[in-house]
């Protein structure tokens, strides 16, 4: 078997080609200055932190998760991950895509569409010693190792485990007395604002613009990045320009110029100031760390 993921720190992805399965060992570092942005997906996701603090930030709520702790996000909900602790924060992350379990039509219509299509209901925080953050614990273990080992039929079990965690994650949504509801209009709003900067950063944005995509006022519109961001509007926007930025500093050999007016930013010296502000490096460091990172 590979190295175990207990051992902590390591950055790693295991993904199944046959099944939407992806298994991540995260590090949150407490001395990065990029801080993962908003986002939503189009799969569940279940975070067990292992060393360390993290903080979630849900759907405009904010919480910390210790060690041991589990937090499952529900389908298409605005979340992020980030670390204002000491110490870097150590995490497992499951991705998993709801519709691979929709062929048994009556088990998915009845135990699945209900969680994942509530609208108000964005996630489950679990405190480690529940006996069902313990058993969700020991799922994603040993979907790590049939991933990692892929014994003969390694794909049936899988997915026998991943019924497995979701009928336990139905349970404790079942169980809860009061789910924390926090999908408003402000969400809505929130949402078509930063898609409307994922689809055109690369073009010359105003925060009228921004604010247009949702049809608010330009006071309203800082008021809801603050809330779900913590950023204004216009850094938002730069520092998602500055990570399709450093992703094509590692993955293309263009040149720092045509990177920085591809992203929107335009003149390469205030690029690069930009650049280190955010990331603590020049975009040629992180280009040579990126490319050193991926030739392992």
């Amino acid at each position: 078997m590979e190295e175990s993921m207990s051992p902590k720190g390591r950055e790693e992805v295991l993904g199944l080609e046959e099944l939407p399965v992806v298994l991540e060992q995260k590090t949150v570092s407490c001395r990065s200055h990029h801080e993962e942005l908003l986002h939503w997906q189009d799969n569940v996701e279940i975070i067990l932190v292992q060393e360390g603090t993290v903080h979630c930030h849900i759907n405009g709520t904010d919480f910390v998760l210790n060690p041991g702790e589990l937090c499952f996000v529900n389908f298409n909900v605005l979340h992020r991950i980030y670390n204002t602790g000491d110490s870097d924060g150590v995490m497992q992350v499951l991705k998993v895509k709801p519709d691979m379990l929709a062929d048994s039509k009556e088990i998915y219509e009845k135990y699945i569409i209900p969680v994942i299509h509530n609208q108000d209901f964005s996630h489950i925080q679990m405190d480690g010693r529940n006996s069902y953050a313990k058993l969700i614990s020991d799922i994603i273990d040993s979907i790590y190792e049939l991933i990692s080992d892929k014994p003969l039929g390694y794909e049936l079990d899988t997915i026998a485990y991943i019924y497995m965690l979701f009928r336990r994650l139905y349970l404790v949504y079942m169980a809860q007395e009061e789910l924390p509801v926090s999908y408003t209009s402000d969400t809505s709003l929130q949402r078509r604002m930063s898609t409307y900067i994922y689809e055109h950063y690369q073009e010359k944005i105003s925060l009228d613009d921004i604010a247009g995509a949702a049809g608010v006022s330009r006071s309203k519109c800082a008021s809801l990045f603050r809330k779900y961001t913590q950023k204004t509007p216009i850094s938002f926007l730069n520092s998602y320009r500055l990570e399709m930025a450093s992703m094509l500093l590692v993955s293309t050999d263009e040149p720092i110029s045509y990177i920085a007016q591809a992203c929107g930013i335009g003149e390469q010296s205030y690029f690069n100031r930009l650049f280190l502000r955010e990331f603590g490096c020049t975009p040629m460091e992180r280009r040579r760390e990126g490319r050193g990172q991926y030739d392992k």
